[in-house]
This record gives C-alpha cells, sequence and structure tokens, in this order.
C-alpha cells in the first residue's frame, strides 16, 4: 500500500510540474512572457517604453500611432523624437502587446509633440518675408502699402496664380478698379428733382465751358498708373503661429527705409557732394563704400561707384497726369556753316520767350521724381525762335608732342621768370611730333629757344616746339597731326635734353595741359 502513495504523490507531483510548464509555454506562445526565445527592448527618446516580441514591427508601429494622431489634429504636426530597439534574451522577462506597444508609443508621442503648424501665406519681395493666416490679410497688407499714393482708391491688389509654376504660388499686382463698378446709379426721381432744382443749370454751364475749353477733353490728369516695383510673390506654407504676421505691424516693416547699394555711373559735371544731396545720402559714406581719400577726388563721367540709398523693402512707381502754365523758348534755328568751326556761332536775331499750358506725364518713385514726358500742350503766347548760324567742323585736337619723356617743368612762373610752357625731359634725338595739323610759320634758330618749330593751325591757335638737335620740316609747310617735325636736344636756353612746348590762343600763352593729355 505505501509504495502505492508514493507513486501518486508523484504522478500529483508531475502534473503540477507539467501544469506550470504548460502555463509557461502558454504565455511564451502568446509573447507575454520570454523563457528563453529572442525579444526587442523599445526606446523613445531615450527612454525604454517596454519589450516586445520578435516578430513585430517597431517602425510600422511608430508610423501607425503618428497616422493616427495626425488624423485626429486639424492641422499638420511637428514632433520633435527618436526611437530605437535592441534584441535581448533574458528570462522571464514580460512582453508587450502590439497593441500596448502603440498606446506607450502614443502617450509618448504626444509629450514630445511640439506644436501644431497652421496653414499660412507667405509674402515675398527679394530679401522680405511676411507670414500671413489667410490670402485676405495678405490683399489687405498690399492694399494697405499701396493707399499712400493711391488716396482715391483707383486702384486694388489682384492675386493670381503664377503661370507654369507648381501649385500654391501666387504672383500680386496693382489693377485699376472698373469705374463702372463705383458708378452710383442716380434714380429717376432725384434726377427729377436735381433738374427741377437748377441743376439743369449746371449742366448747360459744363457744356459751355466744354466748348470753349476743348483742349481739357484731350489732357491727361490724376493717377494714370499705378505697380509695384519689385516682383511680389505670395505661396502657401506651414508654419508655427508663432510665426503668423501682424498686418499692421509689417506694413510699417516693409515701407521703413533702409539704406540699399546702388551703383551710380557718374555724369558730365559731377561732384562727390552733388551726388551725396540728390540722393540723399553723404559725401562721408560715399568715400567710404568707393575707398576714396578725400572729398575732392576726381570722378569722371561714365565711372561707376557705389551709392548707399535709402529704400523701402516694397516701392511704388506712380504715373500722374499735371498740368501747369509756364514760359518756354522755342527752340532756336539753326543755320549750318560749313567753313566755321563747331566752336564758332553768331545769333543773327534773337529769340522772345512765350507762354504755354503743359500737360505732363511724370513717374515718380517712392515720392521722387524720375521721368518727365510732354504729352499736351496750349500755347498761350507763341515765342518767336532765335536764329543762330553754327559751324559744322569739328575743331582740331591736340596731342603730345613726343612718346614718353618725364615732365619735368610746368607752366606758369619759374625762377623768377613766366615759363611759358611744359617740359618733358627725354634723350637727344627723340622724334618731335605735330601736335595737331597745321602750316609751319618758322623753323629756324632762336635765341633762348635755340632750334624751334613755330605751327599756324586753323583754328587761330599756335604752338611752338624748342630745343631741338635737328629740325625736319621748313617754314610753309602743311603738316599732319603726329607728323615728325624735329628731333629733341638741348640748343638754346637749356639746362639739359628735354622738349619745350607752348600752345597759344589769341597771341596768349596757356597752359598746355588743359588740351593735351600729360
Amino acid at each position: 500500500m505505501q509504495k502505492i502513495k508514493l507513486t501518486k504523490k508523484v504522478i500529483i507531483e508531475l502534473f503540477v510540474i507539467a501544469g506550470l510548464f504548460l502555463v509557461l509555454l502558454f504565455f511564451a506562445v502568446s509573447q507575454k512572457v520570454a523563457i528563453g526565445q529572442k525579444y526587442q527592448q523599445v526606446y523613445f527618446n531615450g527612454e525604454l517604453v517596454g519589450n516586445v516580441a520578435n516578430h513585430v514591427s517597431v517602425d510600422d508601429a511608430v508610423h501607425e500611432v503618428r497616422r493616427e494622431l495626425a488624423a485626429e489634429s486639424d492641422e499638420p504636426l511637428c514632433m520633435d523624437y527618436e526611437y530605437s530597439s535592441s534584441k535581448a534574451n533574458h528570462w522571464f522577462t514580460s512582453l508587450m502587446t502590439e497593441d500596448a506597444l502603440k498606446e506607450a508609443l502614443k502617450e509618448k508621442m504626444k509629450v514630445s509633440e511640439i506644436e501644431t503648424q497652421v496653414r499660412a501665406y507667405t509674402v515675398a519681395i527679394e530679401g522680405y518675408r511676411g507670414n500671413f493666416k489667410s490670402m485676405d490679410e495678405v490683399t489687405e497688407f498690399l492694399n494697405t502699402v499701396k493707399n499712400e499714393a493711391d488716396t482715391e482708391g483707383q486702384f486694388t491688389t489682384q492675386i493670381s496664380k503664377e503661370a507654369g509654376h507648381i501649385s500654391g504660388i501666387y504672383t500680386a499686382q496693382l489693377t485699376e478698379v472698373d469705374p463702372k463698378e463705383n458708378t452710383e446709379v442716380i434714380p429717376e426721381e432725384t434726377l427729377a428733382d436735381q433738374v427741377s432744382a437748377g441743376a439743369n443749370g449746371a449742366f448747360t454751364y459744363q457744356m459751355e465751358y466744354a466748348m470753349a475749353n476743348p483742349k481739357d477733353d484731350s489732357y491727361e490728369t490724376g493717377t494714370l498708373g499705378l505697380e509695384f516695383i519689385e516682383n511680389v510673390e505670395v505661396y502657401e506654407k506651414y508654419i508655427s503661429e508663432d510665426a503668423l504676421s501682424d498686418v499692421e505691424t509689417q506694413v510699417e516693416e516693409v515701407t521703413k527705409e533702409k539704406e540699399t547699394n546702388k551703383i551710380y555711373v557718374v555724369e558730365s559735371g559731377d561732384v562727390l557732394s552733388v551726388i551725396a544731396m540728390d540722393h540723399d545720402t553723404t559725401v562721408a559714406n560715399i568715400m567710404a563704400l568707393n575707398g576714396f581719400d578725400n572729398a575732392e577726388v576726381r570722378i569722371y563721367p561714365g565711372q561707376e561707384i557705389i551709392i548707399a540709398v535709402p529704400e523701402p523693402d516694397l516701392s511704388l512707381r506712380i504715373k500722374k497726369g499735371e498740368v501747369y502754365e509756364e514760359d518756354y523758348n522755342a527752340e532756336p534755328t539753326i543755320i549750318k556753316n560749313d567753313e566755321w568751326y563747331t566752336t564758332k556761332q553768331v545769333v543773327h536775331q534773337e529769340g522772345t520767350t512765350g507762354h504755354r499750358e503743359r500737360n505732363d506725364i511724370v513717374t515718380y518713385e517712392n515720392g521722387i521724381e524720375v521721368a518727365r514726358e510732354l504729352a499736351h500742350e496750349t500755347i498761350m503766347v507763341e515765342s518767336t525762335p532765335a536764329i543762330i548760324e553754327q559751324g559744322t567742323i569739328t575743331p582740331p585736337t591736340y596731342i603730345k608732342p613726343l612718346a614718353g619723356g618725364h615732365f619735368t617743368s610746368g607752366f606758369g612762373r619759374r625762377w623768377g621768370r613766366m615759363h611759358k610752357g611744359v617740359d618733358w625731359g627725354c634723350p637727344i634725338g627723340t622724334t618731335v611730333y605735330a601736335s595737331s595739323a597745321g602750316t609751319v610759320v618758322s623753323a629756324g634758330y632762336s635765341k633762348g629757344y635755340g632750334n624751334n618749330v613755330v605751327i599756324s593751325h586753323p583754328d587761330g591757335r599756335m604752338t611752338r616746339y624748342a630745343h631741338n638737335s635737328k629740325l625736319l620740316v621748313s617754314a610753309g609747310q602743311w603738316v599732319e597731326q603726329g607728323q615728325s617735325i624735329a628731333l629733341s636736344g638741348s640748343t638754346g636756353r637749356s639746362t639739359g635734353p628735354h622738349v619745350h612746348f607752348e600752345i597759344y590762343i589769341n597771341g596768349v600763352a596757356v597752359n598746355p595741359l588743359n588740351y593735351i593729355g600729360q
């Protein structure tokens, strides 16, 4: 009997062990506990979320949770997170189901959500960007900017899709409001009342004035055109709500003048002080931008310099028709004389001053006039043109009378006496050229000048070339500009080999450097 009882006990123990094994096997099979098989440890932003079976795709779980959160939100989500998983193999580790993992990830992901982004409309003008919550705000913003120049409300902002571009990109332009849209329809009863109250008298006056002043019909007055100078683009994007712009603040920002570097091409007669005054800047600023050493630096027509011009981010160009009266002088009648130089003219009849009414089309950019064109005019008192006879021959030019050489002495008083020319030091035998075409008046030796040549030129001027070693021309000979006339030397009153050159106008010596290049 005792032997049988022991057998039953063993059997019971075996059943218990088997039951426990089956339970563990059930949990292992159902992936709730690890009993030797590998599993995944899931981390979110460096924190352990839980452990899951190997067959669970952590990537798919994260993406599905992200999609669920996005579907629950009206706007796109912006999140900042990192996740990872690693393999592990520890006995009796509790494993999460895939659904439990997703729930845990969802809670973690909600915490990582930075903000909800909102749809915005960004106005782009070169370097400027402004974000507005609706297209209506964009229109309000641009209309507010243009209203400074459009007090009558003749123009409005039109925003249209940009041709050839992807969806969501627009351009903004100013267009004239159709006058018909603002035309008030007057009821017949009101019109009848106006007539009975004397409106017919006003109409009669207007007709009489129009007949007496037919020119008024052709005159162009008021605002004729208005446009943004810069290209204005609008595009859709998603941004944080904090990045949205306030219309009033952005109007102030975009119309505020900021210094912008521009290239200015120097014109004849320009000096730095005048350029600075015309462009609302300072001479010191121009000097700094261009590396000039002093305010009297020489500038020449056609030279490009940098100037800092105060300009807003969004500029307006407006065309206006303006009417005013002025005195004027008719273009003179020119009689051409082919025997005179262009520097000579004779007035045969003085012109008279007239008076007229002008209708000009004037273009302004940011309130500054940049162009003016005559559209119509009414002559009140006609101007009589002057009659002027003027030469057509281009006067001769003058060149340096030698190649090379070094400048040694200028025009003016020297050693207590007048030095009537300029000197260039050079080796004996250097070729001396005629500075301009003309007739040789004299070619020979004279005390002081040594061997020298004097040439009379068609414009009445005379030139002298002195201290030569050898003369190559003779009196009465015609020479062309640049023709060899002598070889340099040191004859006469001379301290060394050089070319002495003089120019005379009406018998008076002048500084040759004012007429030739050194």
